[in-house]
């Protein structure tokens, strides 16, 4: 029996005389929520940011015999991983838990980023290395995990509980790059020093995952948002204002679901907008004659700003459907990448950063949201595993994409343009996104998501 029916036989249960009442200790699920935002922040949280600042330094590595396609294959790689990984990575967590999938890949990353500053000396190598194993390790440990935690620790306010967790674990986005730039800027330049930072990271998470995570309400006899009577949290969606779904919706049954398909396609415009920027936007603003250093500046401002995105989106996603803030996030990306686009002075360059900060923050914040909530938190983890999944189709072929363009023709600006519709097309996907009314009945709002 996997470790999800075992604790929903064991949450099924709770004793009468208890129903409705809060718990007389502290609900752990306010101290996971710091605890799973240290997580996110060592691991999906910095890697990107760094790599977008260490990794376009491989090309001035002669011994490497890197060029810009190959840097955006290991982008796409990573991406590409990510999506294939995340069914795999929700199985894991169903069968074992999140505390187990997480335990596991803070030791595969701790390893993959020794490997990086020790081992990678080839395209290949950091194909392998950068691209397969630190995207896989990212994903046991980080986006997918903590989500998937948040989502069977809360509901009534599980928009709130993700939002906080997210901007505590994303403003590695802020504070990473300056570090890191700091980092190799003190060590003679070398993209390897570049890693150095995650490697004291890496090695903190898994204490902190073995001690501190705790998979579900249950397995310290509690219940989510600390209320032991379901009734209390609202039904199948009665009593909030956006719709939630409470009711046990089957994987089979999502995965049949029109809306699965229409919300991850719209949150592709998200992801697909942040990987143009963490792959591409270092080397199309050089090739337009922008400094190095306004560049950096401009990563730690998208950092900044998408901290900005996610908590007021955030806040707002038990009150406004996540859907439509999905669709709001990906018209101001559209925005932000025209600008960036064949940017002539340094107020569109940082209108890129701004808009493609914001946006994404706001989509990466709320797409797990909109997920349970429509869904309910019974597959949670399969249900978003697969999302990611979807997401990453399109968004993993950017990087090697604009990658290419860049070497025939020394910009990117044609990449900039293809992804910009691409995103415009993934908000009108998410106009087509139905919400069941938040008064329906248990049986019938089951059958309307299945519809």
């Amino acid at each position: 029996m996997d470790y999800e029916a075992r604790q929903g036989e064991a949450g099924a249960a709770p004793v009468a005389a208890a129903r409705g009442a809060r718990p007389k200790k502290l609900f752990y699920g306010y101290i996971l929520i710091p605890v799973l935002g240290f997580m996110y922040f060592c691991s999906s949280g910095i890697v990107l940011p760094t790599a977008t600042i260490v990794n376009p330094l491989m090309l001035q590595d002669a011994s490497l015999g890197m060029n810009a396609t190959m840097l955006g294959t290991g982008f796409s790689l990573f991406v590409l991983v990510q999506g294939l990984s995340a069914p795999l990575v929700g199985a894991l967590i169903a069968k074992k838990g999140a505390r187990f999938s997480m335990a596991l890949g803070a030791a595969v990353m701790l390893l993959a980023m020794l490997a990086l500053i020790f081992l990678v000396s080839s395209p290949v190598a950091y194909f392998l290395v950068f691209g397969i194993v630190t995207s896989a390790a990212t994903m046991m440990v980080g986006q997918l995990a903590v989500q998937s935690t948040i989502g069977d620790w809360f509901v009534a306010r599980r928009g709130v509980a993700m939002t906080a967790m997210m901007v505590l674990g994303a403003s590695a986005s802020f504070v990473g790059p300056p570090v890191v730039n700091a980092i190799v800027g003190a060590t003679g330049g070398t993209w390897r020093s570049g890693w150095y930072l995650l490697v004291g990271l890496s090695a903190a998470l898994i204490p902190v995952a073995l001690l501190l995570v705790k998979n579900k309400p249950a397995d310290l006899g509690q219940h989510p948002d600390g209320v032991a009577d379901p009734s209390v949290l609202g039904g199948s969606g009665k009593g909030f204002k956006v719709y939630k779904n409470t009711d046990a919706v089957p994987f089979k049954r999502v995965a049949r679901t029109p809306a699965f398909w229409l919300i991850s396609l719209a949150a592709t415009g998200g992801f697909a907008s942040y990987t143009l920027a963490t792959s591409q936007s270092a080397l199309h603003f050089s090739s337009l004659g922008f400094d190095s250093g306004l560049v950096v500046a401009g990563v730690a401002v998208m950092g900044g700003v998408s901290l900005l995105g996610k908590l007021l989106l955030g806040m707002v996603s038990d009150r406004i459907e996540p859907i439509r803030l999905i669709v709001a996030s990906t018209v101001i990306l559209v925005v932000g990448i025209l600008a960036g686009a064949a940017a002539q002075n340094e107020a569109m360059l940082f209108a890129f950063y701004v808009c493609v900060g914001f946006g994404f923050g706001g989509v990466n914040a709320v797409f797990p949201t909109a997920m349970a909530n429509y869904f309910g938190a019974s597959s949670f983890s399969k249900n978003l595993g697969t999302g990611i999944m979807i997401t990453t189709v399109v968004a993993s072929a950017l990087p090697i994409a604009s990658g290419a363009v860049f070497d025939a023709t020394g910009t990117c600006t044609i990449a900039f343009y293809l992804t910009a519709g691409i995103v415009a097309a993934c908000a009108a996907c998410g106009l087509f996104v139905r919400i069941p009314r938040c008064d329906t009945e248990t049986e019938a709002a089951v059958e309307a998501v299945a519809q």
